[in-house]
């Protein structure tokens, strides 16, 4: 039998292109691994990630999430031993900024799990009662208890919008029951609501189960009438005890008195009013007000000695935030 030339070549032609059939595979991903993987001596947390397409590392980077993730639980009160159990702050992998992490990683690198702190809602700076705020920051909170005074209340509103200022306005549920248009109109005008309680009791005189109730039924109308679930609870009269404190937080909210008291229930002249606040001015006051005809008078000038002093007024939630 004779072998051609042309014989030999077609023949090793055919075992080429076979040849290639079968390695165009491999060579195709080799090319895509080498141009779009993880780049040679990449790790994460330890272990070889080179060569990775992205659509694998995300099942690597899911798995190793697992031993990474804390759950978050909020501080609470032991009852029993009259003390805070501490909060848990959480942890989760960010999956998809890992990912992205890995793919852009030089060569030889290592490379950690992108993590997201997940914080408790409830802290133990929820379980003490706030007389005043940091003191690092030239900023005060201007603060009205409201169970009464409606006639007075759209002045204020419109004293505090002219100067820009936004205050925390502590209100009773069952003064958001009879007047909801006013209490909408205090949380339309930029402030922050706050919980004086369903009725103005005397917290400190109460069981838990009372307080949890004084606390919820305002909660509730305060909510309806103005969308804004408050974080904030001053207790009617400032009365209150450590457990009054407790139930308020385990339901969310810090407990808020006051450093300055104004004491203009009592209507005194504007000038007192004035007098009081400035006397007692200092870095993270709250300064306690009530919608009265006084109150009306001095609150201009009190936002004009504040501005000139260099106090930025804040709400109670953001002199407080954690």
């Amino acid at each position: 039998m004779i072998i051609t030339k042309r014989a030999l070549l077609f023949t090793a032609g055919i075992i080429v292109g076979i040849a290639l059939l079968f390695l165009a595979p491999v060579v195709y991903e080799a090319a895509q691994r080498a141009l779009y993987g993880v780049k040679p001596g990449v790790t994460l947390e330890g272990q070889l990630v080179e060569g990775l397409l992205e659509e694998e590392l995300y099942d690597v980077v899911a798995s190793l999430a697992e031993s990474f993730y804390v759950e978050a639980s909020n501080a609470s009160w032991d009852w029993q031993r009259g003390e805070v159990l501490p909060e848990v702050v959480g942890q989760v992998v960010d999956v998809q900024s890992t990912v992205a992490a890995l793919l852009e990683a030089p060569t030889r690198s290592a490379v950690r799990l992108v993590t997201v702190v997940v914080l408790p809602s409830i802290t133990r700076a929820h379980f003490r009662p706030y007389y005043r705020g940091p003191t690092s920051e030239p900023r005060v909170a201007l603060m009205f208890n409201v169970d009464w005074g409606d006639e007075y209340i759209p002045g204020l509103l419109e004293v505090l919008a002219e100067a820009d200022v936004a205050a925390t306005w502590f209100l009773t549920g069952r003064w958001v029951e009879k007047a909801p248009q006013l209490a909408k109109a205090i949380a339309e005008g930029g402030h922050e609501i706050g919980n004086h309680g369903g009725w103005h009791g005397l917290a400190g005189e109460m069981s838990p189960g009372e307080v949890a109730q004084l606390i919820q039924e305002g909660e509730d109308l305060i909510l309806e009438a103005t969308g804004q679930r408050p974080q904030v609870f001053a207790p009617p009269a400032g009365d209150y005890t450590q457990q009054t404190v407790a139930v308020a937080a385990e339901m969310g909210y810090k407990t808020v008195l006051w450093t300055v008291d104004t004491v203009d229930w009592q209507r005194p002249a504007p000038t007192q009013i004035i007098d009081r606040v400035l006397s007692g001015l200092a870095n993270g006051a709250l300064i306690l007000m009530h919608p009265t005809q006084p109150t009306l008078e001095a609150l201009p000038v009190i936002l004009d000695h504040l501005a000139a002093r260099g106090f930025q007024c804040v709400t109670v939630s953001e002199l407080l935030a954690d």
